[in-house]
């Protein structure tokens, strides 16, 4: 059975490649973020979906990450979406990043691990200041117990979109403290400047 494409010939023609950068955490430390493309059509609108609840779109950003970024030729161990508040969650149905790390897991044979949970209700960032998502954020994550079973791992870290970096700072801040031995992010999308 041949295995369907995510998007038709013409959108994924629209798909403008993104080079990796580096979000830093602190003065001596960074990770390697990598993504499909910008926060441009027609990945946009699938990450926009998820208001929708339309987890097919979340799968299909799954893919599309694995087809169209070299994420497939760096080493890792697990993948750790990146976790929604239960509220949200509820709200939703599903956690985007679980779909699309899901997929990565079938692609990579790596498991899903979830070593981050979120214990503080944020507000929807996107209408805020860099500064006012930072404070937002701040707290808003802590580690599983089974997070200590990851040290010395590589870990890849799966979220939909990098704006400022707030969330996804927030979240890695905390992750190291399961002293991985390396973490890399993969997002659908992230805005540039």
């Amino acid at each position: 059975m041949q295995e369907r494409a995510p998007l038709c010939p013409t959108c994924l023609r629209r798909v403008n490649p993104i080079v990796s950068q580096r979000l830093e955490l602190t003065k001596n430390y960074a990770v390697p973020v990598f993504a499909i493309s910008a926060y441009h059509e027609p990945i946009k609108s699938l990450v926009i979906a998820k208001s929708w609840s339309d987890i097919v779109a979340s799968s299909l950003l799954g893919q599309l990450m694995w087809d169209l970024t070299h994420i497939r030729h760096v080493p890792f161990d697990c993948i750790v979406p990146v976790p929604l508040h239960w509220t949200r969650y509820a709200y939703r149905g599903y956690n985007q990043a679980d779909e699309m790390g899901k997929v990565l897991s079938a692609k990579s044979g790596k498991p899903v691990a979830h070593l981050l949970a979120r214990g503080k209700r944020t507000p929807i960032l996107a209408a805020f200041s860099s500064a006012q998502r930072e404070q937002a954020v701040q707290d808003a994550f802590y580690l599983t117990p089974k997070a200590e079973q990851y040290a010395g791992k590589h870990l890849l870290v799966v979220d939909d979109v990098l704006t400022t970096g707030a969330t996804l700072k927030s979240a890695l801040r905390v992750l190291r403290g399961c002293k991985p031995a390396s973490i890399t992010v993969i997002v659908a999308c992230r805005a540039t400047r």
